[in-house]
């Protein structure tokens, strides 16, 4: 019985080794995707967008994004990222850069973070929070007034004419709350 255990095992561990994960379209190199990337929140908690983050009156958090690129261009990608909630932004809190600096959106209502090179990497967005009452709002990849319903087949955080950024579904938001 011990020997028919340890074939068994045997068998099974040589097998594995004839066996490997499908690479995906989008790092085969196929060139329809060569300029297509991904952006998301870093930390991926249980694929369900529930990443939360707490900050006091007065203080600032930090929190990472990560850009999913394969290559380096000769043009650099922006990424957008929006706040939606209940917070008032410029009351309650501001979107400052590492230094505190009070950033301003775009007419849209996007910030933006560029990546030099379309260089894969980690990001910060710095949420300052004011000496307003205790709220929770919503950093996100995707834009609160995109009408249509995000899903897999519909994920886009920017796009031009040399690239297109799609954020993912199950990272594109984080919850923060001023205490």
């Amino acid at each position: 019985m011990k020997k028919l255990i340890i074939l068994f095992i045997t068998v099974v561990a040589v097998s594995s080794l004839f066996v490997s994960c499908k690479k995906d379209e989008w790092s085969k190199g196929d060139p329809a995707l060569a300029n297509v990337y991904y952006v998301g929140f870093q930390n991926w908690a249980d694929f369900k967008n529930s990443v939360k983050f707490n900050v006091n009156r007065n203080d600032t958090v930090s929190i990472p994004v990560q850009f999913y690129s394969e290559q380096v261009c000769s043009y650099d990608v922006v990424t957008k990222y929006y706040v939606t909630g209940a917070a008032v932004l410029g009351t309650d809190f501001n979107i400052v850069d590492k230094s505190g600096t009070v950033l301003t959106p775009d007419a849209n209502g996007a910030f933006s973070l560029t990546w030099p090179q379309a260089i894969k990497g980690v990001k910060r967005v710095y949420v300052k929070a004011l000496n307003g009452s205790a709220k929770t709002f919503l950093v996100q990849t995707f834009d609160p007034n995109d009408t249509e319903v995000i899903s897999y087949t519909h994920t886009p955080n920017n796009a031009t004419d040399q690239y297109q950024v799609n954020a993912f579904t199950q990272n594109y938001k984080v919850t923060v709350t001023i205490k």
